[in-house]
């Protein structure tokens, strides 16, 4: 749940609505810098936070990440290029979403995944974030080692977003999709 009020115009209050709507993990995604931070994520419901590397410093990224842990909620932690893959490493990140979306230009291109993704160990979970406008982007990121996808403008854009997350939720649950990642 986008949390951002000063340029995406979100709140904690819409996290708690959320938190109260529904009964599957939630994201807080904003842009956190602090400790408090994650204790407002916790005591408004979510089950998750959102780091971006590029926002902050080596000390910082390490502390949020424990301190997420130490509050039973999950980092998600953003990567844009392999030196961001090796900061959330060794910051001892498990759950690394690599953003296809060049946060100078805005631009999206979905081959940034596909070279990260190699980089990240099979003990982490990877998660594909940006660009994913239909299940055709969805499959491609799956057949790219994608563990899961975090989805946002495309269905804040459609005119139809029930049935939008409908299909994307069906094409991902594909039993074609479920790659092991032993093989």
């Amino acid at each position: 749940m986008l949390t951002e009020e000063r340029r995406f115009g979100g709140s904690l209050a819409d996290l708690a609505a959320v938190r109260a709507a529904v009964d599957v993990p939630v994201l807080r995604k904003d842009f956190i810098v602090s400790s408090y931070q994650l204790w407002e994520a916790k005591v408004y419901g979510a089950d998750m936070a959102l780091l971006i590397v590029a926002a902050l410093d080596q000390a910082a990224l390490v502390s949020l990440v424990e301190r997420a842990k130490s509050l039973g909620l999950s980092a998600l932690v953003e990567v844009h290029d392999e030196l961001e893959v090796k900061r959330a490493l060794d910051a001892g990140a498990c759950i690394i979403g690599v953003n296809a979306r060049d946060l100078k230009t805005l631009e999206v291109d979905r081959s940034v995944f596909n070279r990260l993704a190699p980089m990240i160990p099979d003990s982490c979970v990877r998660i594909a974030e940006s660009g994913v406008r239909d299940p055709r982007d969805l499959i491609a990121y799956a057949e790219a080692g994608a563990d899961a996808v975090l989805v946002g403008e495309s269905l804040v854009t459609d005119k139809d977003p029930r049935a939008a997350v409908h299909e994307l939720v069906t094409a991902g649950a594909h039993p074609a999709l479920w790659h092991s990642r032993s093989e």
